[in-house]
């Protein structure tokens, strides 16, 4: 529950590890992609499953269209597949990529998409020709997208590297490397590859986690200024590497999701955190 963090239900029925999980536009239905090959539709208020869409190999990446009519889901399979929700059938399967999808998403009206993944590019397609508009080389295999709330910039994250992209004009705003230093193995020792990022409603700063690519993970949750990509703060709480952080759309707050079970909510301005496990 948004306002206590209380845990109020669980949806039952996958058969492997859960790699991504979306709400549609008004909240009513929930996807979820995994492990056992399958992306499944759920009723978000009650937890019953509505339907399982195949899909050949791991699922990476979930996520509606801003009508909330079709599904996106990328992964092993190195396509993305769209299906339509309401008749719960295959629209189109787009290709392109020469190695996993990591993650997809539904960009301006839902008639395009951005992807990135294992091939170390990040591509952007025209959903309804089905066709590449254009890609963009990385630095290494694309670990995070984010979109803006207002749909403006995409924040993705590939190596040490967090480019934002806008999404109107198709063009790389800005690219900042931002090598993440462990202060765990005291401070010297630098991440290798940043697992996520978010950009705050504001633009002044962006969150970061990393993971556990030595013998020690990184627990910490790194905060950015936008302008110059200096780390400002380094917040303590966790004790397993982070996989995942996102502001909330006001800013006031943002969390993040680590190895440790649990979910921790920050302050903005002050850095202090609670946790739901």
């Amino acid at each position: 529950r948004g306002e206590t963090g209380d845990w109020i239900g669980t949806f039952e029925g996958h058969k492997g590890a859960v790699w991504s999980a979306r709400l549609d536009t008004p909240a009513y239905r929930a996807a979820t992609g995994s492990a056992d090959f399958t992306a499944r539709l759920w009723d978000a208020l009650t937890g019953e499953e509505l339907h399982q869409f195949n899909c050949s190999h791991i699922v990476k990446s979930v996520h509606f269209s801003p009508d909330s009519s079709q599904l996106m889901c990328a992964g092993k399979f190195k396509k993305l597949k769209l299906f339509d929700v309401e008749k719960l059938a295959p629209v189109a399967e787009i290709e392109g990529h020469t190695a996993g999808v990591k993650t997809a998403l539904f960009i301006g009206d839902g008639t395009k998409a951005v992807s990135g993944g294992e091939d170390k590019a990040v591509r952007v397609w025209d959903l309804k020709s089905g066709t590449q508009i254009s890609e963009i080389p990385v630095q290494k295999e694309v670990t995070s997208l984010a979109l803006a709330y207002d749909g403006s910039v995409v924040t993705l994250t590939a190596g040490t590297q967090v480019h934002f992209w806008d999404t109107a004009k198709h063009e790389m705003i800005k690219t900042l490397d931002c090598p993440i230093v462990n202060p765990t193995l005291g401070g010297n020792v630098k991440v290798q590859d940043i697992t996520s990022a978010s950009l705050s409603p504001d633009r002044k700063k962006f969150i970061a986690g990393g993971p556990a690519d030595q013998a020690w993970p990184d627990p910490w949750v790194h905060v950015f200024d936008y302008e110059t990509g200096t780390e400002v703060e380094c917040n303590k709480g966790h004790h397993g590497h982070v996989w995942d952080v996102v502001f909330a759309p006001d800013g006031e707050t943002y969390a993040s999701g680590a190895d440790d079970g649990t979910i921790r909510i920050w302050q903005t301005n002050t850095g202090k955190a609670s946790s739901a496990e």
